[in-house]
């Protein structure tokens, strides 16, 4: 998922500069959509932000050929989601309780909802999506406040997979990592010869003088995931009930590199395996991660990762693999 717009939302002039924006965007897309009800649903989510929360933030998002419409908050949250989007649910007068309900019951439409009332965490995110939106992998990134360009980077090249994050933000960090695309692009590998492919990238770093970066690479196949990385990406998976997380060794691509941390994953219905850069709060992820429903969507727990666990001073990226429905 790639956010295209995120757009402050505190009073009306807001929601219809956010409407405005998205009929440019919808404008501009090859593939044909409801505006009309991708309308209806902005101006709803951009309502419930204002009445319910004190405000918040309209992101719109990308993936493939679909839009998707979130909507985060840091309010006091729903203390009942199955309660909040029955019909004529309200807690407000003068309001027919029909939002939310017609978001989620919508033919081609569906909407998820993660909410947390507690003393550390609270606020609320809904996100708006297609009912047949189904990937196995999940990417999304925010980038540091004001910057345009990001020293976070995942690609993807036939089953393998790449997440980097360049030391620092801004122009240099974002150099370092389009080097490294570029170079995952154009060099063959495997994950059993990865220490070449490694030290390769790593003396080429050094030579052109850029900046360092830690990195996983992700091997994903029907079964299992093979990961290799250098660093500290934060590497989690789901086994049953719980989240794991994987640890790592120290080093940086570029600068100090002496070793990879392995590790194979076999895949199953139940597994998800998450990574994230440095701009995500670990002690945070932890948390979440204990709380969140054993049913969440993987696009819903990526934009929940950013939001809750944000690091302000840092670009921020979560990938989510799980195994590819058949």
């Amino acid at each position: 998922m790639k956010i295209i717009e995120q757009i402050d939302i505190k009073n009306r002039s807001d929601m219809i500069y956010a409407k405005t924006v998205l009929k440019n965007i919808l404008k501009h897309q090859r593939k044909k959509y409801d505006e009309s009800f991708l309308i209806f649903a902005l101006m709803e989510l951009s309502t419930n932000l204002i009445k319910h929360a004190d405000g918040g933030e309209i992101w719109i998002l990308k993936s493939d050929n679909e839009i998707l419409i979130a909507s985060l908050d840091y309010g006091k949250g729903i203390k009942d989601i199955s309660w909040a989007t029955k019909k004529g649910v309200t807690s407000l007068n003068n309001s027919l309780g029909l939002g939310l309900y017609q978001l989620k019951n919508s033919d081609y439409y569906t909407i998820d909802i993660f909410s947390l009332s507690k003393k550390e965490f609270h606020g609320t995110i809904v996100l708006l999506k297609p009912r047949d939106f189904k990937k196995s992998i999940i990417s999304l990134q925010q980038n540091y406040i004001g910057e345009h360009i990001s020293g976070d980077m995942f690609a993807k090249k036939g089953k393998f997979l790449i997440l980097a994050d360049g030391s620092g933000h801004g122009k240099k960090a974002n150099q370092t990592v389009q080097f490294i695309k570029s170079f995952f692009y154009n060099n063959s590998f495997s994950c059993l010869l990865i220490d070449e492919f490694f030290q390769k990238l790593h003396n080429q770093i050094k030579e052109k003088m850029l900046r360092g970066a830690v990195m996983a690479i992700f091997e994903v196949t029907k079964n299992s995931v093979q990961i290799c990385s250098v660093g500290n990406i934060s590497i989690w998976y789901k086994k049953g009930k719980n989240y794991f997380s994987i640890k790592q060794k120290n080093g940086i691509i570029g600068e100090v590199f002496s070793s990879i941390a392995k590790e194979k994953i076999e895949l199953s219905k139940e597994t998800k395996i998450l990574a994230t850069t440095d701009g995500l709060d670990i002690n945070k992820i932890e948390k979440i991660l204990s709380i969140v429903p054993q049913n969440i969507s993987s696009e819903l727990l990526a934009l929940t990762l950013i939001h809750f666990a944000s690091v302000k001073s840092d670009d921020k990226s979560v990938i989510i693999i799980q195994k590819e429905e058949e």
